[in-house]
């Protein structure tokens, strides 16, 4: 199997994109635990008074716990494609084989997909699923 390879600039830009993302997401995701902290009980009550609604006040938990657990996914994915990064097969499709172009790879460094084939995913996650 022929891959092309990126170049050692494209890496590097890449490489510093990713740093740059994960640092941002660790700072966000510091963040909201300092924010909940140990004062989780303490944020809903103080909702509570203040909205006088318990399912608005669950619900903004819900949303707290939800957008760092969305952050902690992503960062997972910028650390593996940090690991991969340097490995033959980053940019390649792990659908197709085919070449992921710089473009792509520099709009979202953590593809692993061709756009057709990622497109393809996202429209079979879509579809319900069909009973025989």
């Amino acid at each position: 199997m022929h891959y092309h390879y990126l170049t050692i600039e494209q890496r590097e830009a890449l490489q510093q994109q990713l740093k740059e993302r994960a640092a941002a997401l660790r700072r966000e995701i510091a963040a909201a635990l300092r924010r909940s902290g140990n004062g989780t009980a303490i944020g809903i009550a103080n909702h509570l008074e203040e909205v006088r609604d318990e399912a608005v006040a669950d619900l903004e938990s819900f949303i707290e716990i939800a957008e760092i657990e969305r952050d902690v996914r992503e960062l997972r994915e910028v650390e593996r494609a940090l690991l991969r990064l340097h490995e033959p097969e980053y940019g390649v499709c792990a659908d197709c084989e085919a070449e992921i172009p710089f473009t792509r790879l520099a709009a979202n460094p953590t593809a692993t997909r061709c756009v057709a084939c990622q497109t393809r995913a996202e429209h079979l996650l879509r579809e319900p699923a069909r009973t025989a």
